[in-house]
């Protein structure tokens, strides 16, 4: 079972701290669209999919043309030195190789910052090589909010899988393709979190139901932390 505490205020520049929820906002620089097509989010999936379980659990996201929302919980330390021993030595950037040398003291905020940076800059490197592009595409630094109580974690997870309802790409966000909703109601392979998302609506049916009643109130009342 998820545990959370009750009624802590909304810090909305936060640092990353082990086995603590978080709502990461990727936002475009300028406006610009960070994908132009389908294929383009698919790839930043799979980079995401590279990148980011190793380092974090993910319990939801959504991919907009111009931003991007995830709710992480970064792993233990012991879990994170675990996956970094095992990886090829190789395949150690420096970062790595400093935290396995003095996991005790080394900024646990900075490596996971770090971790989602890679991620981003491997995207945009993709992306400029096939556009014929040159520079960033991301804001630099990208949002990150604690999740603090019960409440915000199950309003932000309706949040995240309701944002293409309110910027208007479509009216039924649960048909949408590239939010973490259809993978957590699916049986499919995901690496999302999804037993315990499930768990923490009380099933699949309750998760869509309480999905189709609140997601137009959150949005009426701006209660997505932003």
């Amino acid at each position: 079972m998820l545990s959370l505490k009750m009624f802590s205020p909304i810090n909305l520049h936060s640092n990353f701290e082990p086995e603590k929820f978080y709502h990461v906002i990727a936002k475009a620089v300028d406006g610009i669209n960070l994908f132009t097509n389908d294929e383009n989010k698919s790839f930043f999936l799979k980079r995401f999919a590279r990148y980011i379980p190793g380092f974090a659990d993910i319990y939801a996201y959504c991919l907009l043309n111009n931003h991007i929302h995830c709710l992480v919980k970064p792993k233990s330390v012991s879990e994170i030195e675990s996956h970094l021993k095992a990886l090829p030595k190789e395949g150690l950037t420096i970062t790595y190789k400093k935290f396995l040398e003095n996991v005790a003291v080394f900024d646990f905020d900075e490596l996971i910052e770090t971790q989602f940076n890679y991620l981003f800059v491997s995207y945009v490197r993709s992306f400029n090589k096939v556009y014929h592009r040159k520079g960033g595409m991301f804001n630099n630094p990208f949002r990150c909010i604690e999740v603090k109580d019960d409440f915000h974690f199950t309003q932000l997870i309706i949040y995240i899988h309701a944002n293409p309802l309110k910027h208007g790409i479509m009216k039924d966000f649960t048909k949408y393709h590239w939010s973490s909703y259809k993978a957590i109601i699916s049986q499919s392979h995901t690496l999302l979190k999804r037993e315990e998302v499930l768990e923490w609506f009380g099933g699949k049916e309750k998760f869509i139901q309480i999905h189709q009643e609140q997601a137009a109130f959150y949005y009426s009342h701006n209660l997505s932390g932003e």
